[in-house]
């Protein structure tokens, strides 16, 4: 069993952002802020029985601007206490793989590997008003491997959550990836 847990404290002055300028639609750069990020992950390794590998990831993060002026309607507008965009409050994500292994066949392993993984409230506009709230996606794979191929069945958000990915500025959005299956087949030399 191995644990890891890092804490951290970040102070930015002068913070650059992105302003999208319509309807030239052109992105300038500006100083335009003070932010504090601070925040604590927690990494845990366990193997509880042969073959079996479990690992958990958690992640907090309070990042939020001291300062942050932006113009809004041709006027400077105080948005001090906004969050940080693309920065999810939580994250974790737990992961379950078992390997077994067959000695008659050239060291083939048969793996199975199921993961939960959670993503934390997020914003993502410097006005805080486009937001995604907190949600789920499972995954799973199976299949076989030795030291020369793998050969993998695989599934992605197998409950078809339906999550916003990126927002742009004006408001369009870019939804996550839904349910997707696949075969992944690699070869080593």
């Amino acid at each position: 069993m191995s644990l890891n847990v890092a804490a951290f404290y970040v102070r930015l002055t002068d913070a650059q952002i992105p302003v999208l300028i319509l309807p030239d639609a052109i992105t300038i750069t500006r100083n335009a802020g003070k932010l504090t990020s601070k925040g604590i992950e927690v990494e845990l390794s366990a193997k509880p029985v042969k073959g079996l590998s479990v690992d958990y990831n958690f992640g907090y993060t309070d990042a939020k601007y001291k300062s942050l002026s932006l113009p809004v309607d041709n006027k400077v507008v105080n948005f001090d206490g906004n969050k940080q965009i693309y920065t999810p409050d939580l994250t974790s994500m737990l992961a379950l793989q078992y390997s077994y292994q067959i000695e008659n066949l050239d060291k083939l392993n048969l793996i199975a590997r199921g993961e939960w993984a959670y993503t934390g409230d997020q914003f993502f506009d410097l006005q805080n008003r486009f937001e995604q709230k907190g949600y789920h996606l499972f995954n799973a794979k199976v299949g076989v491997s030795n030291k020369r191929f793998d050969l993998f069945f695989w599934g992605r958000n197998l409950s078809d959550k339906t999550y916003v990915d990126y927002v742009y500025d004006f408001g369009a959005v870019h939804l996550g990836n839904p349910k997707t299956y696949g075969i992944s087949l690699a070869g080593r030399f």
